[in-house]
Parts: C-alpha cells; sequence; structure tokens
C-alpha cells in the first residue's frame, strides 16, 4: 500500500472541520484545499484516522486515489 500524501488531520484554530494535511519541505503544512499551517499556528491536531470533513479537501483526495 502506498503512504496517503495527506496523513495528518487538523482542524483549523476556531473552524469546524478537519481538513487533510501533509508536511512541505519548510517544516510547516498545508491542507489538500490548500490552506497553509505555519507551525506557529493554533490549530487542533487530530488522529491521522479521524475522517475528513473539509468538502474541498475530500474532492482533492478522491481525485488524486488518496481516499481512505
Amino acid at each position: 500500500m502506498t503512504q496517503p500524501t495527506h496523513p495528518h488531520r487538523v482542524r483549523l484554530h476556531g473552524g469546524r472541520n478537519t481538513h487533510a494535511a501533509r508536511d512541505l519541505n519548510t517544516g510547516d503544512r498545508e491542507t489538500a484545499c490548500d490552506y497553509f499551517l505555519p507551525d506557529e499556528a493554533r490549530n487542533h491536531w487530530g488522529d491521522p484516522t479521524d475522517p475528513v470533513t473539509c468538502t474541498a479537501c475530500k474532492r482533492h483526495l478522491a481525485r488524486t486515489g488518496d481516499a481512505r
């Protein structure tokens, strides 16, 4: 099985949806729906098995075959 491209789960500070995120080479992260997540941001990181509830992230994961 291949590694998922967006293995992390995050709820943005003050947000309701759970996003899929990936590591960038800079140490920061980015969601599948293109939110940039700097390390110092106060986001809520979840378990990698948490379901993604962001519609845009789900569409991106389905297009890239990364949906699980």
